[in-house]
C-alpha cells in the first residue's frame, strides 16, 4: 500500500543510553533510518519511566535532542517528540505533574504499561487516576494482558471510561492459524484499537518496522481505517486533540 502522508510511531525507545532501547547514538542512526524506510515520518520517543528508576531528566532530553538531530539529518521534516511509556504504580500521576515523567508530546496523552498478569481492577482504577486528574490515558500493547484480550467487554468499558488501545505492529503480522494476531485484528475491524505502534527497541532485534503490519491489516480493513490507526489517529495526540 502507497503511504502518501507519512506514519506517526507512537511507541518508540529509540533515544540513546535511557533504558532498554536504543544502546548507542549509532544504533538509533539505523534505527531511524529504517523507520524511514518502512514510511515513518514522525515518532513518539517513549523511554520507560517507572517508580523505581533513577530519574535523570537532562540527560534524557540531551539524548532526545541528539536523535533529533540525527532525524533530520535524514529528511528536515522527520520529527520526534518526547514523552515515556511508564510503569503504572499508584500515584505515578505525580511525577507527570512535576515534570519528572512526560506526558506524550506535551499534550494530556500519556502512554501507560502494566505488569502482563495485572489485574482488571487494577488497570480500571489505575486509568480512572489518570482520567480525574485530566490525562488521556493509552493503555500500551494491550496484547500482552490476558485480563484484556480475552474479554473484549473489559476493553470497551474501558473505552468507555475514557482510555485508548495500542497494539504494537508486530503483533498483527501473524498467520492465518496465529490465534493472537487474529484476535487483534478483529478487535481492529472492530473499532477497538485507536492505535498500532512499532514499540521498536533496537536495530537487530524489535526494529522500527511497519510495512508487513499494514499489509496484513489491507487484507481486512479499508486504507482509510489504516490510514487513521497510524496517521490521523496519532496526529491528534501531537495537536492535543480528543479522538
Amino acid at each position: 500500500m502507497q503511504n502518501d502522508y507519512g506514519y506517526i510511531d507512537i511507541h518508540s525507545h529509540i533515544i540513546p543510553e535511557v533504558d532498554d532501547g536504543s544502546g548507542s547514538i549509532e544504533e538509533t542512526k539505523a534505527m531511524l533510518q529504517t523507520a524511514y524506510e518502512e514510511g515513518i515520518r514522525t515518532i513518539i520517543a517513549t523511554p520507560h519511566f517507572d517508580l523505581e528508576t533513577e530519574r535523570e531528566t537532562e540527560f534524557l532530553i540531551k539524548q532526545y535532542h541528539l536523535a533529533q538531530e540525527e532525524a533530520a539529518k535524514i529528511d528536515h521534516n522527520f520529527q520526534i517528540y518526547l514523552g515515556n511509556e511508564i510503569y503504572y504504580e499508584k500515584g505515578c500521576q505525580t511525577f507527570l505533574k512535576e515534570g519528572k515523567a512526560f506526558a506524550m508530546a506535551k499534550s494530556r496523552y500519556v502512554l501507560v504499561e502494566f505488569s502482563p498478569s495485572e489485574s482488571y481492577p487494577t488497570i480500571y482504577d489505575g486509568m480512572k487516576e489518570f482520567i480525574l486528574d485530566g490525562f488521556i490515558p493509552i493503555i500500551a500493547h494491550i496484547e500482552r494482558y490476558m485480563c484484556l484480550i480475552k474479554h473484549v467487554d473489559r476493553i470497551e468499558e474501558l473505552i468507555e471510561l475514557g482510555c485508548y488501545m495500542q497494539v504494537n505492529a508486530s503483533s498483527l503480522t501473524g498467520g492465518l492459524f496465529n490465534k493472537q494476531s487474529a484476535c487483534l485484528r478483529g478487535l481492529v475491524t472492530a473499532g477497538l484499537v485507536h492505535f498500532i505502534a512499532t514499540d521498536c527497541h533496537h536495530q537487530d532485534f524489535r526494529k522500527p518496522l511497519m510495512k508487513a503490519c499494514v499489509k496484513k491489516l489491507s487484507k481486512c480493513v479499508e486504507e482509510e481505517k489504516i490510514k487513521e490507526l497510524l496517521y490521523e489517529n496519532p496526529k491528534k495526540i501531537l495537536e492535543n486533540r480528543y479522538i
